[in-house]
Order: C-alpha cells, then structure tokens, then sequence
C-alpha cells in the first residue's frame, strides 16, 4: 500500500499544494501524513478535497508551530488508535487488503526532549497487532553520516535514538 510522510512546514504557498496535487496523482498514495501543517482544520479539510482523500484527522498547531494531519483515501474501515500534537495513529482496512496500522510521528522538535519521542515510540510499540507502517519527521538522525554541515549533532542523541530503534524492535 502506496503512503506518504512529509513535513510541509505550513500550507502558505501555493506552490505546495499545486506540489502536493502532482506527487498524489503521480504516486497515487492511499495515505498521507503531513507534518507542521501550520495549519487549522478547516484548511486541512480544503486540502484533503483538492486532493480528494476521504478522510482527515488532524491535530491543530500549537500558535505559529507544529499542526499534524493524516489523510486516506479508499479505506473501508479507519481506527483511530491515539493521537497527540507529535503523532496520529490509525488502522485501517482497505477493501482486498489486509488491516494496516499507520502511524505519523512528528518527532519533537525541542532537541533536549527529543526523549519523548523515544518514549513514545516505545508505548506505541506494545501495540503492534497488525503490519506497522510508522513514517514521518522523527527530528533525529541515525548517524554523524546522515548529517550534512554545521555542528556534529550530539552522540547521545543518536545513541538514545538507535537504543529506542533496536528496543523496539522497529
């Protein structure tokens, strides 16, 4: 099944949306999740027509930051699991398919409580009863490679990061 995570950083430009529209008809995603939205649900529900998904949830930004959304289309039966401002967590049952579970993940941006996004993922983890599709913006990195200029990114975090990851089993 065809997904999509990407970390829109606000609904501004027209540009994006236009982007958007291309890269669904393109790839043909039966779920999207979209990251720092900046935007409030009523714009969520215009975009999720222009893009003529079925179904929205979506948690409001916090002021001039954050906001998340899922979106799907074709689905028979949507479950949702839990949600937060960093994730949305669904099963959902496409006609011909087996049920699925997404989850978006917004990893929290502050870098000193990036441990949350660790413990979430952990709690999530016990809940695995169906094949997992888990995307999104995890605000982290695996290694000093996956990182391009500026300062070396903290060895603790990525530490604490791949812990979580073979914790989990992810």
């Amino acid at each position: 099944m065809n997904s999509l995570a990407w970390n829109y950083q606000g609904l501004g430009a027209p540009g994006k949306i236009q982007f958007l529209q291309d890269v669904t008809r393109y790839e043909q995603p039966k779920c999207i999740f979209l990251s720092e939205t900046i935007s409030s649900r009523k714009k969520m529900e215009e975009l999720c027509a222009k893009l003529r998904f079925e179904g929205l949830i979506t948690v409001e930004p916090q002021g001039r930051s954050g906001g998340i959304a899922m979106l799907w289309k074709d689905a028979i039966e949507v479950n949702l699991m839990s949600m937060s401002l960093n994730h949305i967590d669904i099963t959902m049952k496409v006609e011909g398919k087996e049920t699925w579970r997404f989850t978006g993940i917004y990893g929290e941006p502050v870098r000193m409580q990036r441990r949350r996004t660790w413990e979430l993922l952990r709690h999530l983890a016990r809940d695995a009863n169906f094949p997992w599709c888990l995307f999104g913006d995890f605000n982290n990195i695996t290694s000093q490679q996956d990182k391009k200029g500026g300062h070396a990114y903290p060895s603790w975090l990525i530490d604490g990061f791949n812990d979580c990851l073979r914790d989990t089993k992810l």
